[in-house]
């Protein structure tokens, strides 16, 4: 089985003091413990990811700068992709700004690693269900223009991926499936709505995710290939026991190196269906974007 990186999605908690000091503690851990040390090789990159999204309405732009150091050898399957990762992320909406640090461990091509820490800021924009609305009791607030206000807060997101592909011939069939896990506090109200789940949130809760992705990848051209199939997304708040659930499709464009200053490019659209929503159940619903990541230090 080989696999390699195939993230189309979205990420979210108080900037790290020194985060290159974090990070040189972390490549050398994780170098000192590779199987093959003497082939890692460290250097700066970049990435961007624009997301919209209709149903509800909203759009996101991420930013991250990191150092990665790459782990085992690339020749072995089993390493493909393999890195070590730490930087800084910056998450923008018209609605709310997320900015702090992250670390990200992939040590094998089939499993992915990362923790986040963000300090989170919202302010309204003079629309209905945009900005900061207090709940005292756990009910949906009122969501006019007129009621929303700003606060601030910080979000501790860890994550896990396993993904992989099976030949089929000259195509292959992938599988990628990620398990989130967050902790949100945020205002001074003993709930809110949060405008980023779609649900209501005590002022300190936890939210738990899952995505997975089950698509056949066509080469097209050297270095690109065309992935399409179906996706599962999931949501839940144990405390509350809100529940969200999408079904559908999924489409995205992966093209490696098209430039000598882009490593990876993936413009993606997922299309699909609320089955349990609270208020969206059978509501249509239409996520699409794109991921841009750059080799500033080869």
């Amino acid at each position: 089985m080989r696999s390699r990186p195939i993230a189309a999605h979205a990420s979210r908690g108080a900037a790290l003091a020194h985060p290159l000091g974090v990070t040189r503690w972390l490549i050398l851990t994780l170098l000192l413990s590779s199987p093959s040390p003497a082939a890692a090789q460290s250097r700066v990159v970049a990435q961007q990811r624009l997301v919209g999204v209709v149903e509800p309405m909203g759009a996101e732009h991420m930013a991250a700068v990191a150092v990665r150091a790459d782990l085992g050898d690339p020749s072995e399957p089993l390493f493909t992709g393999a890195h070590a990762e730490a930087g800084v992320v910056n998450h923008t909406s018209p609605i709310y700004t997320m900015t702090g640090g992250y670390l990200q461990v992939s040590p094998i091509a089939l499993l992915q690693l990362r923790a986040q820490l963000t300090s989170v800021n919202v302010w309204p924009i003079g629309t209905d269900g945009a900005g900061y609305y207090p709940s005292q009791d756990g009910a949906l607030p009122d969501l006019s223009a007129a009621a929303g206000g700003d606060a601030s807060g910080f979000s501790f997101l860890v994550s896990g991926v396993l993904q992989g592909a099976v030949p089929i011939g000259d195509a292959r069939l992938v599988l990628w499936s990620e398990l989130s896990w967050e902790h949100l506090r945020l205002g001074d109200a003993p709930h809110h709505f949060s405008a980023r789940h779609d649900t209501v949130l005590a002022r300190q809760d936890d939210v738990i995710g899952d995505w997975s992705m089950l698509m056949l990848e066509l080469p097209i051209a050297r270095g690109v290939v065309l992935r399409f199939g179906a996706y599962d997304n999931v949501r839940h708040v144990p405390r509350s026991g809100w529940l969200s659930n999408q079904l559908g499709a999924v489409v995205m464009l992966s093209a490696d190196d098209p430039i000598p200053e882009v490593g990876h490019v993936l413009p993606f659209v997922r299309v699909g269906a609320y089955t349990n929503h609270p208020r969206r159940a059978g509501d249509p619903t239409a996520l699409f974007g794109v991921m841009v990541r750059y080799e500033l230090a080869r």
